[in-house]
């Protein structure tokens, strides 16, 4: 009879012994040497290491038997696992509990038995370490404590074996992991390098978009500007630098377009275009400024001549005829030229310098060719024809209805006479508070692109800053779509009227007043915002405000900040500061300082103008704005993508992404970083509703409403 156990203790001890996964596996050294050295240390003939199952006793290791197992009902070691201790039976045949088992009446004839049980550390008793002999017999203390040591290196075994088992599935299972881990790091490394590329590839044709031209393919006026400015910087460093700048407008190419077409007018620019870059050097540049004017930059030349010899030789090849449907069209050209011995410090000066020779070369044009109609009309007050007086110097000599070129010269001009006036000017308006603060409102997107038919531009006797845009179609609606404005300064000159900040802000700059002018500006557009927010309960409302390069540079800049916002009770984040992408990224210690200052006050920056050039997608998570302004030539070469796909059902333009693909991008990108993203310069419907069409939320500009006056502001 073998020891009883409860239902449950047998079931959670019989999957206690599966857990080991011991059962029927080949015979192992470790348990065969317990075995002998049991047997030897009990002088036995016969050592078991004997595991109890459901219907058997199983023999992990045996010593001087053959039988691998025996039916659990007769089995010795069946009784072992049901006691403490160690099981002795001296003499089976005096056994009341064995002396009539089959083991021990018939093979192999069992006398003496002794079994310490195998327990685990949690309990269970799974077999046993058990020796046998044939002969009655007895065992010492010593030999007792020895089994019992046995039995428990027996389970030390078992539970190693286990151990290494689920070590091994535990590492095949974290091999799987890691493997499919791999496959799935390694996929989304090839979507990430995917997606890599095309980032790098819309990048790059950012920059081609934003720098060239996308009829002719030449530089845009933004590349020409950043190559000239680098020509500046040279010839300043080095006076023996010399370079010069050519602007080059065609005559009479409005009657290309309006009598051949818009098309033709077309191929005529690319072909006038190719026409200019043939004539030049290789390392002289050629940019399409828009319309039909070009301007070239003759860098690294020996001297004048040689820039006068270059425009003749253009003047030359883009007098002959270019030849349509094999009729030949003739299109003159009249060149404006400067040189760097003028002393530029900015490219904005030597091109307004190049564009007024160019335009005093069009009107000596213009009147020899109506001296001489005149001259063959009435012979008898024919007079002559000589160059005529001029504060630019004419250069060319060919007969009253050629080309001609004229070359700028201030000490001619009398530009230092103007000069000095508008500085006095300048001084004298900052004394009697002539400079003005107007808002262009910033708006929500969408907005229904047919404003303009009901409430849009009005006529032209109506004041441009006084029209108002939303008159008709309600101030709710216009408050309801209203986030902020952008201050914009003029200057309402007792002769001149209101001129814009372009127009002075560069000679007001040199002066030194544009500091007074920023302190000023940043006060009263505090005080307009403070007082809007208190009529209106918007506390949401924004204003930004640009700063330039010198306002930059000012180490008063923080505090005219903090005193403008203390004193008017405002917020730092309800103003924002708009710089252009390289003041920050400057390294000028002064800016960066400042922007460091500005945004630890609380006050957010603005990248405005991005897209014009010097913008890197790739990079724009690194410039810590956040609001960027796209540029409005963006938006302008995407409303005409558009409309060439409505004509034609194709780009005209051959870049790999187009300007609304572009701006998807720029928008896409602000959104992933939270960076808000405002369209600028909105002037038509097409425009707005391309917008509305690529998720835009913010915009601005005369479509949506013009630049409106501190109180017009407040009216509403």
């Amino acid at each position: 009879m073998t020891a009883e156990f409860s239902p449950a203790h047998e079931t959670l001890r019989l999957s206690k012994l599966q857990d080991y996964d011991i059962l029927d596996t080949p015979a192992e050294a470790a348990y065969d040497d317990i075995a002998e050295l049991a047997a030897h240390i009990c002088e036995a003939p016969t050592a078991l290491v004997s595991l109890i199952d459901a219907n058997r006793q199983w023999f992990k290791a045996r010593i001087g038997l053959d039988a691998t197992e025996s039916p659990r009902n007769v089995a010795f070691c069946a009784h072992t696992i049901g006691q403490d201790g160690v099981l002795i039976v001296e003499d089976t045949h005096h056994s009341v509990r064995f002396k009539d088992n089959p083991l021990v009446t018939g093979e192999p004839h069992i006398r003496f038995y002794a079994g310490a049980p195998l327990v685990t550390p949690d309990g269970y008793a799974l077999g046993s370490l058990c020796v046998i002999d044939y002969v009655p017999r007895k065992i010492n203390l010593h030999q007792r404590q020895a089994l019992q040591i046995l039995s428990r290196q027996v389970i030390a075994q078992m539970e190693l074996a286990r151990q290494r088992e689920q070590l091994k599935r535990m590492n095949a299972g974290l091999e799987r992991r890691v493997s499919e881990r791999t496959a799935r790091l390694t996929a989304a490394l090839q979507k990430l390098l995917v997606t890599q590329n095309k980032l790098q590839r819309r990048e790059v044709a950012l920059r081609h978009s934003a720098l060239h031209d996308p009829l002719t393919g030449l530089p845009n006026g933004n590349y020409f500007a950043q190559r000239l400015a680098q020509a500046i910087q040279l010839a300043n460093r080095q006076p023996s630098h010399l370079y010069a700048v050519l602007v080059i407008d065609l005559d009479d190419f409005k009657l290309v377009n309006e009598t051949l077409g818009a098309e033709v007018g077309d191929r005529f620019l690319k072909h006038i275009a190719q026409q200019i870059k043939q004539m030049l050097r290789k390392s002289d540049l050629v940019a399409r400024l828009g319309g039909d004017e070009f301007a070239v930059l003759l860098d690294d030349i020996s001297h004048e001549d040689q820039a006068i010899t270059a425009v003749e030789r253009l003047q030359t090849q883009l007098k002959q005829p270019f030849e349509i449907n094999h009729e030949p069209v003739f299109v003159g050209a009249s060149i404006g030229m400067t040189f760097s011995t003028q002393g530029y410090r900015q490219p904005e000066a030597a091109l307004r310098d190049a564009d007024v020779a160019m335009h005093h070369a069009k009107r000596q044009t213009k009147q020899r060719t109506q001296k001489l109609l005149e001259s063959q009309l009435h012979p008898q007050n024919q007079k002559d024809l000589g160059p005529l007086k001029s504060p630019i110097l004419i250069q060319s000599e060919q007969t009253p209805t050629a080309q001609r070129f004229a070359i700028f010269d201030t000490t001619l001009q009398g530009n230092n006479e103007a000069r000095a006036v508008l500085e006095d000017e300048l001084r004298q308006a900052m004394l009697t508070d002539q400079f003005e603060l107007y808002y262009q409102p910033i708006l929500k997107l969408p907005v229904n692109p047919r404003l303009n038919n009901e409430i849009g531009l009005e006529t032209d006797a109506r004041s441009e800053l006084e029209t108002d845009p939303w008159l008709n179609y309600g101030i709710d609606y216009w408050r309801e779509h209203l986030v902020g404005f952008e201050v914009l300064l003029r200057w309402n000159h007792p002769e001149r009227g209101c001129l814009e900040a372009g127009e002075f802000m560069a000679v007001a700059e040199e002066i030194g007043i544009v500091r007074l002018l920023c302190k000023q500006t940043i006060d009263t557009a505090c005080s307009h915002l403070s007082q809007w927010i208190a009529l209106s309960q918007r506390s949401d409302l924004k204003i930004h405000i640009n700063h330039s390069l010198a306002e930059m540079q000012s180490t008063q800049l923080l505090s005219h900040w903090q005193s403008a916002l203390a004193a008017h009770r405002l917020p730092p984040d309800a103003c924002r500061v708009e710089v252009n992408e390289q003041l920050v990224l400057s390294d000028d210690p002064t800016i960066r300082k400042n922007i460091k200052l500005l945004k630890a006050l609380g006050l957010n920056l603005c990248i405005n103008d991005f897209g014009r050039g010097h913008s890197s997608l790739s990079r724009l998570h690194q410039l810590e704005i956040s609001s960027l302004k796209i540029d409005r030539t963006l938006i302008q070469q995407a409303e005409i993508q558009r409309t060439d796909i409505e004509k034609t059902g194709e780009l005209g333009n051959t870049d790999e992404s187009g300007s609304a693909d572009i701006i998807k991008t720029i928008l896409d990108l602000g959104r992933s970083i939270d960076v808000d993203v405002i369209a600028t310069g909105i002037e038509t419907a097409p425009q707005l509703t391309t917008l509305n069409q690529l998720g835009c939320k913010l915009a601005q500009g005369f479509w949506l409403s013009r630049p409106l006056t501190a109180q017009a502001v407040k009216n509403r």
